[in-house]
C-alpha cells in the first residue's frame, strides 16, 4: 500500500478514534472503519502515529476525563464509567501512567489551583 493511501486510511481511524473516543472501541472495529486487516491496522497505525491503537484510545479517553473534571465537580466513578472505564482501578492505573498522578491527587490539585485563581 501507498504511503499516502496508509496515511489516509490512518487519518479516518484516528478521526473515528476521536470522534468515538469515550467508546469501549476494538481494534477489529477501527481496522474495518480504516479499511485494512487488523494486523496490518495495528502496525501501520504504530509506523504512523509513533503509538499503538489502544495508547492513542487511553490517551484521547484521559484526555475527555480531565475536561469533565476540569468543567464540573464530579466524582472520579462517574467520570470513569462515563468515559466507558468498566473498571475504577483500571482508570485510575490507565489515568496514572498517562498523567504521573492519580485522578484524586489530579482533582485536588485542581480545587488547590482554583482556589489560588479565586483569592
Amino acid at each position: 500500500m501507498q504511503t499516502h493511501v496508509k496515511q489516509i486510511n490512518i487519518a479516518k481511524a484516528v478521526n473515528f478514534i476521536d470522534t468515538h473516543c469515550i467508546m469501549p472501541l476494538s481494534l477489529d472495529e477501527v481496522a474495518r472503519e480504516s479499511g485494512m486487516s487488523k494486523f496490518y491496522f495495528a502496525r501501520t497505525f504504530k509506523s504512523v502515529t509513533g503509538t499503538t491503537f489502544k495508547n492513542y484510545h487511553n490517551h484521547k479517553r484521559i484526555e475527555k476525563a480531565k475536561n469533565m473534571f476540569l468543567q464540573q465537580k464530579i466524582s472520579i466513578t462517574d467520570v470513569c464509567f462515563s468515559i466507558r472505564f468498566n473498571d475504577v482501578s483500571y482508570f485510575n492505573r490507565v489515568f496514572k501512567k498517562i498523567e504521573g498522578t492519580s485522578p484524586s491527587c489530579f482533582k485536588k490539585r485542581l480545587i488547590m489551583d482554583s482556589r489560588l485563581l479565586s483569592k
